[in-house]
């Protein structure tokens, strides 16, 4: 019964997150949380917690990302293969409950209050850098369709974003344990009304200081071309983009990821320059091929010089085969060839005081890796992408969000293309101020205004030691007050 409740919860838990955004039942559910696991440390049954955490986790992370499924059916020869996403699934869900049980053992002594925001958010950390590396779970997505919340990105970043949240979530459980009721409102004061106080006085410091500096006119292309579509052949598309190109007027164009339909080479480039007008830019994808590898690529033009970026951050099972000699019979997922890692730095020059971070796909999910100190101070993030393998409702809209978040953290705009939808221009806020719809072949222009933004991404870091120290003390208080 006990495992049912679990499975139950971690559904539900799914609901908190994009597209849904239910947030009241986060103050049922981590109550509920708390008081389960209070029961179950009580018991002292550490497979207990492992066993029922790993249901929690397969509840949540089969309905989070059920999507995962969608690759599989995009071609005929990988249709047997979709079950290979519940391996997904248990992995996930196991390395969850280990981490669950590990630190409850550990901290048994500590107020559930505390302990299971720092348990999720030991959860959420673990997943994006084990093994490739998974950060789509992340609760700051349950604040990305709000944009005022969204300002705890940009004092706080993702993962101390994510203990708040879950935090607050927690507060009804103060009320249920009265045993620890003064000293819990005491952490609560300290360790949540603090940062809100801190998160009013920078919100106040950044208003007085995003000044519009310059402008870019956009185009923005959504050709909403089929992975798996015969109807139109190479030729064509090449075709349609070369029509849309020269009836723009925008100073820069921009089209989604591997939207070019060739292997790029020399007489492609000089075809794609050739449609240009004086003074325009376009940034487009495609698949390069060079010193005998292939890059998935954003490709900068301008009628007299070519830069590109190549994706650092591949998807495993997706643009390369770990141990291709050994797993030989996967490749009709992956293909007979290996996508490689870029080496090209990630930023592109647009003038001597204008420039902009590249971000190809699902890169855009690792927030520690995007930025560095030659492009932290950039005006501006393209985010190209193409989210037909994502299926028809929850993952292309997870991506959407997780864009949302990236560009209220880094307090830049974001310039999101997608083949196939939802393509946004995204304010350094979180907010949407324009996009389009999921499956629609569409353009639109927008002129965009570049600002002095002031970006705490650095400082970051400091905060995410504050917080850990101001655990190390609040535990080290509770262990000595019960030895």
């Amino acid at each position: 019964m006990s495992i049912l409740i679990y499975f139950i919860l971690g559904l539900l838990t799914s609901l908190l997150f994009p597209p849904y955004f239910f947030l009241p039942l986060g103050f049922i559910i981590f109550p509920l949380l708390c008081l389960l696991l209070d029961s179950n440390r009580k018991n002292k049954n550490n497979l207990h917690i492992f066993k029922n955490f790993s249901f929690f986790g397969i509840g949540f992370f089969i309905s989070y990302l059920f999507w995962i499924k969608n690759p599989f059916f995009v071609f005929e020869e990988t249709k047997n293969f979709f079950p290979v996403f519940l391996l997904l699934i248990i992995l996930l869900s196991l390395i969850l409950s280990f981490i669950f049980t590990i630190v409850s053992k550990l901290g048994k002594r500590i107020p559930l209050i505390f302990l299971i925001p720092f348990m999720f958010t030991i959860s959420e950390y673990t997943i994006s850098v084990i093994f490739y590396g998974f950060p789509w779970f992340t609760f700051s997505l349950i604040i990305s369709s709000n944009e005022y919340l969204l300002f705890l990105l940009k004092s706080f970043g993702t993962l101390i974003s994510s203990y708040l949240i879950i935090q607050i979530f927690c507060l009804p459980y103060i009320f249920l344990n009265t045993l620890n009721l003064k000293k819990e409102i005491k952490y609560s004061i300290f360790f949540i009304v603090l940062p809100i106080i801190f998160l009013m006085i920078s919100h106040f410091y950044f208003k007085d200081n995003n000044l519009k500096t310059n402008t870019i006119d956009l185009e923005i292309f959504q050709l909403n071309f089929k992975n798996n579509d015969q109807s139109l052949t190479p030729e064509e598309k090449l075709n349609i983009i070369i029509d849309n190109i020269k009836e723009s007027t925008a100073s820069m164009l921009i089209f989604g990821e591997n939207n070019f339909p060739y292997l790029l080479d020399d007489l492609d480039l000089k075809i794609l320059k050739d449609s240009l007008k004086e003074n325009q830019v376009l940034i487009i994808g495609a698949t390069r091929f060079e010193n005998n590898k292939y890059y998935n690529s954003l490709i900068n033009i301008t009628p007299t010089k070519v830069t590109y970026f190549d994706k650092k951050i591949l998807v495993p099972f997706g643009e390369f085969l770990p141990f291709r000699d050994s797993l030989t019979f996967l490749e009709s997922i992956t293909g007979p060839h290996n996508f490689s890692n870029g080496r090209e730095e990630r930023i592109i020059n647009l003038s001597k005081n204008i420039s902009f971070i590249p971000v190809i796909c699902y890169e855009i999910a690792f927030y520690w890796k995007l930025l560095d100190k030659l492009n932290y101070k950039s005006n501006f993030i393209i985010n190209i992408t193409n989210d037909f393998w994502f299926g028809n409702y929850i993952g292309p809209y997870q991506h959407l969000y997780l864009t949302k978040i990236r560009a209220a953290e880094f307090n830049k705009p974001i310039i999101r293309v997608s083949n196939n939808g939802i393509s946004a221009v995204i304010d350094n806020k979180g907010s949407i101020i324009k996009n389009t719809e999921l499956n629609k072949n569409v353009k639109f222009e927008h002129k965009l205004f570049l600002q002095e933004n002031i970006n705490f991404f650095n400082e970051h870091l400091i905060l995410k030691i504050y917080f850990f120290i101001i655990f190390l003390l609040i535990t080290f208080y509770y262990l000595k007050k019960n030895v």
